[in-house]
């Protein structure tokens, strides 16, 4: 008696079902190399626009493989100094300066970025850091799609393979797979123009604001959070000035009603990153623009002509101690 179940009809089954499997998984992998919405797999070196965010870390890191000896200065930061714009910087400093400013950017990814392009010989002559009270907390190395760091940045075969394969998989091919139904169907309007060949990135929305000049809250972060900070900002300063190059710290011009929720935090880092005598370009906090919602894009990101605004007059380099004060004069008007 033929113990064997297997029919024609069963075989031809199988065939049929691990042929549907081997389709399914090529067509992910095709879907997600070829549209690529990260552009982990497509570099790209000329002027272009998305409705999504790419992964600028990735985006940018790879173009400074092939050109970062042209730069003698880079800026890095978070998603705001992406907005910097390098033509400004280069404008009132007289250097050349590419900008590394990646989404939710840390102050463990510029001390990765750091000693990356200290490898490759690209130590920068000057690096500019934006600071802002109101970003105190981060996370070592987010690890999500949109901001995994380049694999030259953090070393080893086995991320390598984890990163590659990351971009490869289900999660990657549903955010491909809505960019590509947009490119054929619905054509959303860009959100973002990219110059990969300076780093600098166009926020093309602006979003209604209602801002006012005192704040009607008060956020303080706890100690060990501000400690963490400090020591990495000092990490950053004794790494910058060991190569022989410089420092400059901007404070970023949010919206003055959001500093003076975070004075008490203001107080504690300003007088314990190198004392109060440390200088530091910042936009007055009386000035108007720092109340007028047309300054920003929305409630995090300001527009460049507000950030160039921080740095391109020298009386906008005073020590901390004179920001400090600064914003207690203002906070004293609210009382």
């Amino acid at each position: 008696m033929n113990s064997n179940p297997e029919t024609p009809m069963t075989r031809t089954f199988l065939k049929v079902l691990v042929l549907s499997a081997i389709g399914m998984v090529l067509l992910l992998l095709l879907v997600n190399y070829f549209t690529d919405r990260y552009y982990v797999f497509h570099p790209k070196e000329e002027v272009f626009a998305e409705f999504l965010e790419p992964n600028t870390r990735v985006l940018k890191a790879n173009y400074l493989v092939q050109h970062c000896s042209r730069f003698d200065a880079v800026i890095f930061g978070s998603s705001r100094a992406a907005a910097i714009r390098t033509s400004d910087l280069n404008r009132v400093f007289g250097v050349t300066a590419y900008n590394f400013g990646v989404a939710t950017g840390s102050l463990p990814g510029v001390l990765a970025r750091l000693e990356w392009l200290e490898g490759m010989g690209c130590m920068p002559r000057t690096v500019y850091l934006p600071i802002s009270i109101d970003r105190l907390h981060f996370s070592e190395r987010p690890n999500d799609l949109l901001r995994k760091e380049h694999p030259a940045i953090v070393g080893g075969q086995a991320y390598q393979r984890e990163f590659i394969l990351s971009y490869l998989g289900v999660d990657a091919f549903v955010s491909n797979l809505k960019k590509l139904m947009d490119r054929l169907i619905s054509q959303s309007e860009p959100k973002f123009n990219y110059d990969p060949r300076s780093g600098d990135v166009d926020y093309l929305w602006d979003r209604e604001l209602d801002f006012s000049v005192c704040p009607g809250y008060e956020i303080r972060t706890d100690d060990v959070t501000i400690t963490r900070y400090i020591n990495l900002l000092e990490r950053i300063d004794e790494q910058v000035r060991e190569k022989g190059s410089k420092l400059v710290l901007l404070w970023n011009p949010i919206p003055v009603m959001d500093q003076l929720a975070h004075l008490e935090d203001a107080r504690v880092l300003l007088s314990r990153f190198q004392g109060a005598e440390r200088m530091l370009y910042r936009l007055p906090p009386g000035d108007k623009r720092l109340f007028d919602s047309n300054q920003y894009h929305d409630v995090g990101h300001f527009k460049p002509e507000l950030a160039d605004a921080v740095f391109s007059r020298p009386q906008n380099r005073v020590p901390f101690r004179q920001l400090l004060t600064e914003l207690e004069a203002l906070q004293n008007d609210c009382e």
